[in-house]
């Protein structure tokens, strides 16, 4: 019977070769046409996280939210001195185009074939989130391009033109989100790690996008504000419907990195708090509300580490302080010795950021208590109804509407808030205190914009935001005190003049990655002749021009 059943078998496939090729997809053999759409959704949404995430963690080292331990050449360390290069801020471009960007269009088709609109619409989503990003933080990149087999060496498209592009993409992934799917297609929520299956949420994402890139036009002609607060109502009104990636570590023992929150990873035991995030947490700056009823911030434990000393007592960590001349050769990294309960130098007053020992016993001294955004298991905060509350309150404050600003301003902080967890009666308190503005004739855009960069830590967003309100300068780009928007925010001690040889230079993008310089140099000095000039990463990005 099995020689008969060969022969046949055999027989077959010599007539049709073809047929019997195409039919015969091993599905638990990964090719391109093999996975289904709910299978290529989840590594797609955890790649993007990744990029997405990486690059906030670099633009927290520009926007001194953290600083670096001391190495010569440093990758970290170079950004705290403004110096991103070819090679520390190729991750986010590898990540995204190597990993993630590459794989929507094979997730588009596989959905496709089933009518699995929500998939489509989740896939329209991610292409448009990742390429807007990187546009604002690279200035220019290859989108037109970019998976084309034929195109070796692709063209680069200046960021004003991809901003169009992704608007675009946003509006048709809405209108996807809200059609009927197929018969046969999957439900959303059995490959949606990030909106568990909601197309109201990822609906919401999208409009909120639409809010943000609309807003970094803000200082152009043309700016349409009604645009961006419209977009804005139609996003995340809530904690529930904000996009948040809730990361699943491993354990204390882990060493794998495959699924630890990724500011954990990133931020390693290198990283350190800055004097100026710890000062605009805890209101220490030119014009920070203040009065009778001061309240500490109740976030301020949650971002901000602590040390035990040798009676277990906890201190919080000191703050970098960037100007202070300390960059130029620390702070050093530590070491802590179990056998003499003791430190290796003095830096230690510098915490790092990670929970240490993880799971201490009663007698093991802490040595870091690690942070919200920085612990494994950690939660990443990728857009939020704060963000939306804070864009609002920027809007109505330049339209002079100061009573609706406070309101969003106030909004921004409680959301803010309620994302980390804080309880209600916390909130309230802190909210009706003089440590938060209380009447509109003295809230500040100021006020406003350093909520939300403590709202947005470590958000790429974040970078967006100094840049496009001109760090704490004035109009000709010296640092004032008086007209800047972020107080305190000045340049680094050890700021690199090679690339920033005037008092008016300030990190504005990202350099280009080495990929491309190696491999694909023709096209990037045909998009921007200057960009292998040290001083290209001082170069204003489109929306940020005068």
């Amino acid at each position: 019977m099995k020689k008969i059943l060969f022969i046949i078998s055999l027989s077959f496939a010599l007539a049709s070769c073809k047929k019997w090729v195409d039919i015969n997809d091993n599905p638990n053999s990964a090719n391109s046409s093999v996975p289904t759409a709910e299978q290529r959704l989840p590594p797609l949404i955890a790649q993007f996280c990744d990029a997405y995430e990486s690059t906030g963690t670099r633009a927290a080292y520009l926007s001194q939210q953290l600083a670096s331990v001391y190495v010569s050449g440093g990758s970290n360390y170079n950004l705290t001195a403004w110096v991103s290069n070819s090679t520390n801020i190729q991750w986010p471009w590898q990540c995204w185009y190597v990993n993630t960007a590459v794989n929507v269009a094979p997730l588009i088709t596989a959905a496709e074939k089933v009518q699995a609109y929500h998939y489509i619409g989740a896939a329209k989503i991610m292409k448009a989130w990742g390429f807007g990003t990187l546009a604002d933080v690279y200035g220019m990149l290859p989108y037109d391009q970019f998976d084309d087999p034929t195109t070796i060496t692709p063209k680069f498209d200046q960021a004003s033109y991809v901003q169009e592009k992704v608007l675009a993409l946003l509006d048709e992934a809405i209108a996807d989100l809200q059609k009927t799917q197929g018969p046969t297609a999957p439900p959303l929520a059995k490959g949606d790690i990030l909106n568990n299956g909601s197309t109201d949420k990822w609906i919401r994402l999208a409009y909120g996008l639409k809010a943000r890139w609309l807003n970094h036009t803000s200082a152009l002609p043309g700016f349409n504000a009604q645009a961006v607060l419209d977009a804005a109502s139609k996003g995340a009104q809530s904690k529930d419907q904000s996009a948040v990636m809730q990361y699943v570590d491993e354990g204390p023992t882990v060493t794998s990195s495959a699924k630890e929150a990724l500011q954990y990873t990133n931020t390693a035991t290198t990283a350190r708090i800055t004097k100026l995030y710890m000062d605009y947490l805890t209101n220490n700056y030119t014009g920070a509300p203040t009065g009778i009823n001061n309240m500490e911030d109740p976030r301020v434990d949650l971002l901000i580490p602590s040390m035990a000393d040798r009676n277990g007592v906890l201190h919080r960590t000191q703050g970098v302080d960037m100007t202070s001349g300390i960059t130029n050769t620390g702070p050093l990294s530590y070491t802590y010795s179990t056998t003499n309960n003791t430190f290796s130098n003095k830096d230690s007053i510098y915490v790092i950021l990670r929970k240490t020992p993880y799971a201490p016993t009663t007698t093991d001294r802490i040595q870091s208590t690690g942070t919200w955004y920085t612990k494994r298991g950690a939660k990443g905060l990728l857009f939020t109804n704060a963000e939306l509350r804070f864009i609002e309150a920027e809007i109505l404050i330049k339209q002079a509407k100061n009573t609706e600003a406070l309101t969003a301003y106030k909004a921004g902080i409680r959301a803010h808030m309620e994302l980390l967890d804080i309880p209600a009666g916390t909130i309230d308190a802190f909210l009706n205190s003089s440590s938060v503005v209380q009447l509109p004739a003295l809230l500040t855009l100021s006020n406003i914009m350093i909520q939300k960069y403590i709202a947005l830590s470590y958000s790429p967003e974040n970078w967006a935001d100094l840049r496009r309100l001109n760090y704490c300068t004035d109009a000709a780009g010296n640092y004032n005190e008086t007209t800047g928007v972020y107080k305190g925010f000045k340049r680094p001690a050890h700021v690199n003049t090679l690339y920033y040889p005037a008092q008016t230079d300030w990190p504005r993008r990202f350099a280009v990655p080495s990929y491309e310089i190696n491999y694909n140099s023709t096209q990037v000095l045909n998009a921007d002749p200057t960009a292998s000039s040290p001083t290209y990463i001082s170069q204003p990005v489109w929306w940020n021009k005068k």
